[in-house]
């Protein structure tokens, strides 16, 4: 019995990982308890000559147990899963878990809330973004790693956990409670100016029908033209990739794929009604996976335009096979190819538009959607383009009464882009309008930390017209002087 099941997630741990992608299940029948582990380790030496992608022999496997076979085949996707594992391996696929319900990031000045998801624990407790954690029961976390900090905030379903912040230079102890979450598989919203921009965070079971729920929404509130950020997603579901496909494609391909045995399997996808729409999508170093199906897909069908970095260039196919002590093993079994037959394994996706940094990406994204009014918030602890936050942490430097920000910011603020020259330690500049070259040694220029930034009112003399104001410590950038 074969069922058809879906893509995989990788865990979020202050970088991402790339995760795999499943098709099928290959379901045995479930064994009587007590079955030796030598009757295991055969039957996965069994499907790995039956199946795994490589064609490996068995003179070629270490059979001395079951992880000795799997380091045999040098693939990290490959993966024996014993019952507990498997269970938390489907929880992080369907982006679930026991927490409170925040995103933290961590600066100089220590770990501070990123995001408080609705409707979790941590919002009824009234935790708000820009809260720095100074406290976990009691104990600083002054000196701790952000993992460690994560361990010591998550618990059993039910504990409560005492977390002290700093709000604003008040100190606030809060009590909350441990629960299980279920983090939305995106967010969406519209933009002015009819730009609709939806983050997906994983391709989990129920993506795809938010996704459709979402594109709805927008498209009565006005949606002429989508951004899809898929930037630090690693993957989930194949079958919810392809259902988000199909939203934007009458008849087409989705992927093929290929076998040990150079067997290829062509997967269809469409919709009577698609969306015909302008379709931007964000990716990077960390789009994996699903991401890169849905990408590769939409960009070979001329639908959409990548802007970003060269996606990370995951394009094997896990099975997921159950063996008779209720045990799975995860094998590679396939490679796919995009609707143009090119590769993506090894390999990834290159962007139409090449574009460094969270912030300058989501800038740019948003001026090829069309005519819009940019908008850049650099805060103490957030950085948000046109309300949405990202993930770039830059401190604006304020020195000699003038203020500075990163280069590269301001070059995509200007519909250009930024090149440092490490010979003549200057970088220039080049829009549309115009180019200029900065030196580090020039006034009104600075290079801290291996970023160039670069004073306001100097970048403004050669970029006008460009507006920004200072207030509470948050500086707002505005393209054209808010045309």
């Amino acid at each position: 019995m074969t069922d058809r099941v879906r893509s995989i997630r990788a865990l979020w741990s202050g970088k991402v990982l790339p995760i795999f992608l499943v098709l099928f299940l290959v379901c045995t029948p479930i064994a009587a308890n007590g079955q030796e582990t030598d009757d295991i380790k055969q039957e996965v030496i069994n499907l790995v000559l039956n199946y795994h992608v490589s064609g490996i022999q068995l003179e070629d496997l270490n059979t001395e147990s079951i992880e000795a076979v799997i380091e045999s085949l040098n693939d990290p996707y490959s993966e024996y899963l014993s019952g507990n594992r498997y269970q938390q391996f489907v929880d992080s696929l369907e982006n679930n878990y026991v927490g409170i319900g925040i995103r933290v990031g961590e600066n100089e000045r220590g770990f501070f809330v990123l995001e408080v998801f609705a409707d979790t624990p941590a919002e009824e407790s009234g935790m708000l973004e820009g809260d720095y954690i100074i406290a976990v029961n009691g104990t600083e976390t002054d000196g701790l790693t952000l993992q460690e900090l994560v361990g010591r905030i998550t618990g059993d379903a039910g504990t409560q956990v005492g977390i002290t912040v700093d709000r604003g230079g008040q100190t606030l102890n809060l009590s909350v409670e441990r629960r299980d979450i279920h983090q939305p598989p995106l967010t969406a919203r519209l933009m002015e100016q009819g730009i609709g921009y939806i983050r997906i965070v994983s391709f989990s079971s129920d993506a795809d029908e938010r996704f459709f729920e979402e594109t709805d929404r927008l498209m009565q509130e006005g949606m002429r033209a989508l951004i899809l950020d898929l930037r630090n997603n690693p993957g989930g579901y194949l079958e919810t990739a392809g259902r988000m496909a199909a939203r934007f494609v009458e008849d087409g391909v989705l992927i093929y794929a290929r076998d040990r045995n150079g067997n290829e399997e062509t997967y269809h996808i469409s919709n009577t009604h698609p969306l015909d729409i302008p379709v931007l999508i964000l990716i990077n170093e960390y789009s994996a996976s699903a991401s890169e199906v849905l990408a590769g897909s939409l960009q070979d069908h001329g639908i959409a335009r990548l802007v970003g970095q060269k996606s990370y260039g995951k394009g094997s196919v896990q099975s997921l096979f159950k063996l008779s002590d209720g045990s799975v093993l995860k094998l590679t079994v396939q490679e796919y190819l995009t609707p143009a037959r090119r590769p993506v394994n090894l390999v990834g996706l290159e962007p139409d538009v090449v574009v460094y940094g969270e912030a300058a990406q989501l800038i740019t994204a948003l001026q090829l959607a069309g005519d819009v009014n940019v908008k850049v918030e650099l805060g103490p602890e957030s950085m948000k383009v046109n309300g949405e936050p990202v993930l770039d942490r830059f401190t604006v430097i304020r020195e000699n009464g003038m203020i500075y920000v990163p280069s590269r910011v301001l070059a995509a603020l200007v519909e250009g882009e930024a090149e440092w020259d490490a010979k003549n330690r200057s970088v220039t500049i080049r829009a549309p309008r115009a180019e200029a070259e900065f030196a580090v040694e020039s006034e009104g220029v600075l290079l801290r930390d291996g970023v160039s930034f670069i004073a306001l009112n100097r970048f403004r003399t050669n970029f006008a017209p460009f507006a920004w104001s200072d207030v509470n410590g948050t500086v707002t950038l505005i393209e054209d002087g808010g045309k």
